[in-house]
């Protein structure tokens, strides 16, 4: 991090250095190129009879001076366009480092549990898959996938009494449960840049019957990004060792994606999931 810093502020140096001089230059040019018209047609007026600066010589030396200013102006060009692929560049870095930072921070989370350790690298890997097959452009998939990484953030903030409860969560813990999605945004809320990625993983956890949470959205009201990591969420809960039971089996989890399919999710991406189970096997392993 520190040295991306340091890159930037040489980039700044770099473009303060270069830029101040040559539009300095270029100024003096300019009062040069009047001063020489200004003159030339003062001495005419002056006196009309003595050719005091010749037409050829003026011509010449506004013609050499224009080109230098064109020169100029292209080699800035040249100079600003790198400057600004450096600049993007570097911001995208510095956004990489901070998601990077965030991941290290839910995995360091899952990893004090066996029962969830892995569970956001799984999600993130079916949810890309899924938008893959689709045709997703390369952005959406970016997208999905750092919305996947992050989708259970605010679990961080959940007592690990209740994220381990080996029986059924009571009215008061659930309530804080469904709380995790709101708290993930507040805690991702300085971080302008990933607005979309807020909004997705906000809603993954609603139904397309409408009683998911928190706003209860149904059906086409559901990002269809939302979507797809409600299903690879889904998926990696029935697939993976919970405090209260055990992974089920293949045909079981099959069985209760068909059982889901338009109610809690949708019915066209149930379809679109498991073709894609049975076309990439390597889904099913774990971490």
């Amino acid at each position: 991090m520190a040295k991306r810093q340091e890159d930037y502020k040489d980039v700044l140096e770099w473009q303060k250095g270069n830029s101040s001089v040559s539009n300095t230059f270029k100024l003096w040019v300019v009062a040069v190129i009047f001063f020489l018209i200004f003159l030339h047609i003062y001495t005419l007026y002056k006196y009309p009879q003595t050719n005091v600066i010749s037409n050829d010589v003026i011509l010449s030396v506004v013609l050499v001076f224009i080109a230098y200013i064109w020169i100029q102006e292209f080699r800035d060009r040249h100079r600003l366009e790198s400057l600004n692929e450096s600049l993007i560049e570097i911001h995208e870095q510095l956004q990489r480092a901070e998601i990077d930072t965030i991941t290290v921070l839910i995995l360091t989370e899952e990893a004090k549990s066996p029962y969830v350790r892995g569970h956001s690298r799984r999600v993130a890997r079916c949810s890309l898959a899924m938008a893959c097959e689709m045709g997703l452009s390369k952005q959406r998939q970016m997208i999905i996938e750092r919305a996947a990484i992050l989708h259970d953030l605010g679990k961080i903030g959940v007592m690990d009494d209740i994220l381990n409860k080996p029986d059924k969560l009571n009215a008061q813990e659930w309530e804080v449960m469904k709380s995790h999605p709101q708290r993930a945004i507040e805690i991702l809320e300085p971080l302008s840049f990933l607005s979309k990625e807020k909004e997705i993983l906000l809603h993954h956890h609603e139904r397309c019957d409408g009683g998911g949470y928190p706003d209860h959205l149904k059906d086409k009201e559901i990002p269809l990004e939302s979507k797809i990591i409600t299903i690879a969420d889904f998926f990696d809960a029935l697939n993976s060792d919970r405090p209260y039971r055990k992974a089920l089996p293949k045909d079981v989890i099959i069985s209760e994606f068909r059982k889901a399919s338009g109610s809690q999710l949708d019915s066209s991406l149930v379809v679109l999931f498991l073709n894609l189970l049975e076309k990439n096997p390597r889904l099913w392993e774990k971490d």
